[in-house]
Parts: structure tokens; C-alpha cells; sequence
């Protein structure tokens, strides 16, 4: 008997304060689609494309259908539905807007015909299907906890580099070979899902190589910060980790893999043994870990 078909499909629950002169600035409103095909009401969300990473995969369906840029936050709910061919797996995450909260880029089109924002009471009523309004709740228990206003530090470790067998020059100078360049090309996307605005190396050019593509994409300057480098002294880790999750801007800093132990101790997480070019992203508030995530293009 063949295997049942899994499809996988990210979306997201966007969300923004209330405009209205009423409230008091407490309330928030989540952002629904009407689709006339099937004359329903549900979130933003959509099927992967080949290659495409589901957090990818998230923000460019929410944008394809909604018009608006968004950049992820702590993920939500996963759910798991029949449809025509097998079963459809939807991953979630809270989704904040980049710039302007409106629906001003929407565009009627035959998916999708209307783009509405409503009060999280509103919106269960609302919602056609009961596993959009789970999500919904999910989003309503991560909201009473503020964890939706939670800042983003992604620790990436460098992608392959090229052996140090064999290299005869100053490892610092180490640079990453032809599959370690292509790795870190992927991971624009990735990257740009989450909305890094500050963009974190080790002096080493393997790590610099690994984080260069994306600080051009998004044209920010690349910050060099020794006390990551390989053979650092754990408390300067420490102490450029804390730095970090102060910054309010999404921030990715790249790294080595002797300096991983120090990084989930302080972060009070079990230890992961990144392999080369996967990272961990930390969703924080307050100095408390709310989410962790993993990610490996």
C-alpha cells in the first residue's frame, strides 16, 4: 500500500495594533481572506514551491495573497487536513507587517477577493474552517503572554568550509568551498523570512562568506565581532551574546561551532550540535526564551 501524499504549506497570523481612537492601544486585529472559489474565510497560506523553505514559503504566500511584507515571530500551531491527493501539513507562525499595517497593496484577483482586518473575537466567528480558529486561539494564548512582541536572534553556524587539512594559510582566512557558498546564497531567503536587519560575524572569512550574500540583499553593513571567533574565551561569548539580545531589530550572527555550548547555556536551552550551515533561531522577550527554532537550507 502506497504512503499517503503529504502536502506541505506554510502561512501566518498577521497582526497590528487597533487604530481606532477607542482603544487603548491594548487591542490588535488579525488580518483574514475571502476566497469566492470556495466562498470561504481563512488565513493567509499556501503550498511550497520546490526547494523553498516553509518559512520562505510563508511569507511570500502571505504577500502573494495579501499584498503586505511581513517578517515572521514565534511560530504558532501546525495543522494537518484531507485534501484531493492526501494531506495537507500547514505550519504557522505570527506574522508582523514591515512597514505600513493596511491592505493598500491588495489586489482583488479570482483567489482571493478580499483582504479584512478584525478583533480576534470577530475573527473566530468569522473563520469557515475549525482548524484556522485553533490557530487563532494559539495566536490568542501567545498574545496574553506578549510573546507575539518577541525579538529574533538567529545564531547560525558558518557554512562547509574548505578542509583544514591541506590549507597552509591563517585559518582566519579559511574560506568556504563551492557547497558551502551555494549554502549560504540559500540562505537569503531564510534569513529574510525572519527579517534580519542586523547582520553579525565572526572575524573569520568562512563565517563572513556565510552571512555576506544576505547583509547584500538587504544592503546593510556587516558587523565584525571578535569576541566570536573560534578560540574565544567563553566569557567574551557571553558578552557579545548579551549584547545581541538587546538589540530591538532582528539580528543573525554567525559563528563556530566551539562557541555553540557556551551560546545555549546563557540562552538557559539544551545544547544542538548545529552541523554546518544550520542555525537556531531564539524568539525572546525580557531575557526569556519564548520559542526556539531550527533551521538547515
Amino acid at each position: 500500500m502506497a504512503s499517503e501524499r503529504i502536502i506541505n504549506a506554510a502561512g501566518g497570523v498577521i497582526w497590528r495594533k487597533r487604530t481606532s481612537s477607542s482603544t487603548n492601544g491594548s487591542a490588535i486585529e488579525v488580518l483574514l481572506i475571502h476566497r469566492p472559489k470556495y466562498d470561504d474565510w481563512t488565513l493567509p497560506k499556501g503550498k511550497s514551491e520546490a526547494g523553498e523553505s516553509l518559512p520562505e514559503t510563508a511569507v511570500r504566500e502571505i504577500y502573494e495573497e495579501t499584498g503586505l511584507r511581513v517578517r515572521l515571530g514565534v511560530p504558532l500551531h501546525e495543522v494537518e487536513y484531507g485534501v484531493a491527493g492526501g494531506t495537507k501539513r500547514v505550519k504557522y507562525w505570527c506574522a508582523r507587517v514591515d512597514g505600513s499595517a493596511g491592505t493598500e497593496g491588495f489586489v482583488p484577483n479570482t483567489e482571493v477577493d478580499e483582504a479584512r482586518w478584525e478583533k480576534l473575537g470577530k475573527a473566530v466567528e468569522l473563520l469557515t474552517y475549525v482548524h484556522d480558529r485553533d490557530v487563532i486561539e494559539r495566536f490568542r494564548a501567545v498574545r496574553e503572554d506578549r510573546q507575539h512582541k518577541c525579538r529574533t536572534l538567529i545564531v547560525l553556524r558558518h557554512a562547509k568550509a574548505s578542509p583544514r587539512n591541506g590549507y597552509d594559510g591563517d585559518d582566519l582566512e579559511r574560506p568556504l568551498d563551492e557547497s558551502g557558498f551555494a549554502e549560504a546564497k540559500s540562505l537569503i531567503g531564510v534569513l529574510g523570512a525572519y527579517g534580519m536587519r542586523h547582520v553579525v560575524s565572526s572575524p573569520a572569512l568562512r563565517c563572513v562568506q556565510t552571512v555576506e550574500p544576505f547583509a547584500h540583499s538587504i544592503s546593510t553593513f556587516l558587523e565584525i565581532d571578535e569576541r566570536m571567533f573560534e578560540e574565544a574565551k567563553p566569557s567574551l561569548v557571553r558578552r557579545s551574546l548579551a549584547a545581541l539580545l538587546e538589540r530591538k531589530k532582528p539580528t543573525v550572527v554567525c559563528t563556530h561551532r566551539p562557541n555553540l555550548p557556551t551560546i545555549f547555556d546563557e540562552l538557559g536551552q539544551k545544547f544542538a550540535d548545529l552541523n554546518q550551515g544550520e542555525a537556531v533561531i531564539i524568539h525572546h522577550r525580557k531575557g526569556i526564551v519564548c520559542a526556539v527554532e531550527h533551521i538547515r537550507v
